[in-house]
């Protein structure tokens, strides 16, 4: 089996996938991860088949590679498995855009960064940043489309990185302007959603160059926005 193109811009776009065979009545073609469409059965008794694959969009900070796998079947018999990969370019999304993550056991998060509050103001005058330091506050939407409940904590998912290219995690105080989730927590059933914020302690002079988030601390999807 071989794919047309092997690779593709973040946005995604259609393969062209070509098996040839001998001896071969059905061809089994499937997609890792899961792409609309496949499994699919190609009949290819006239010696091959054709299909095509519309790849989604990468909605991730890292580079995806999507696997296509055929077996091939006739006369009781079936083939060993045939792979083609096609690799998919990093992809980021602006202040408002809306990008999926998933969990490690496949479940999907709708996330959008609505804005970041720079600087955002302590809830009282008992949070106050520490000195040289300012409170930073990333006000974040979640959405459940997956059909299980995801319970998670917005507080170890989302991370800033900043124009000193160092990762900062998240401070536990409270900002006036917006409020944290259940002191990070989230649960939401399917179909459910719910918005908060997450306050990071940046430099003064240091300024956010991206937004990250990952669900589960599956650093193998990770969504990044960049202001």
């Amino acid at each position: 089996m071989t794919a047309t193109p092997t690779s593709l811009p973040s946005a995604g776009g259609t393969v062209k996938l070509v098996v040839k065979t001998r001896h071969a009545k059905t061809c089994t073609v499937t997609s890792s991860p899961k792409i609309a469409g496949f499994p699919t059965t190609l009949r290819c008794a006239s010696g091959g088949a054709s299909t095509t694959a519309s790849v989604p969009a990468n909605t991730t900070a890292t580079s995806k590679t999507v696997r296509f796998q055929v077996i091939a079947r006739g006369a009781g018999r079936r083939s060993s498995a045939r792979t083609a990969s096609v690799s998919e370019a990093a992809g980021e999304g602006a202040v408002g855009a809306t990008l999926d993550v998933g969990d490690s056991t496949g479940d999907t998060l709708a996330v959008t960064m609505t804005q970041i509050v720079d600087p955002a103001t302590g809830a009282n005058e008992f949070y106050t940043p520490n000195a040289g330091d300012r409170f930073i506050a990333v006000d974040l939407a979640l959405e459940n489309p997956s059909a299980a409940t995801i319970t998670d904590d917005a507080n170890l998912d989302a991370t800033v990185i900043g124009t000193d290219s160092q990762a900062y995690t998240a401070d536990f105080d409270s900002v006036a302007e917006c409020t944290n989730f259940s002191y990070g927590q989230f649960t939401l059933l399917p179909g459910n959603s719910e918005n908060g914020c997450v306050v990071f302690q940046l430099p003064v002079g240091v300024n956010v160059k991206a937004v990250q988030f990952t669900l589960g601390l599956n650093a193998a999807d990770i969504v990044q926005w960049t202001p």
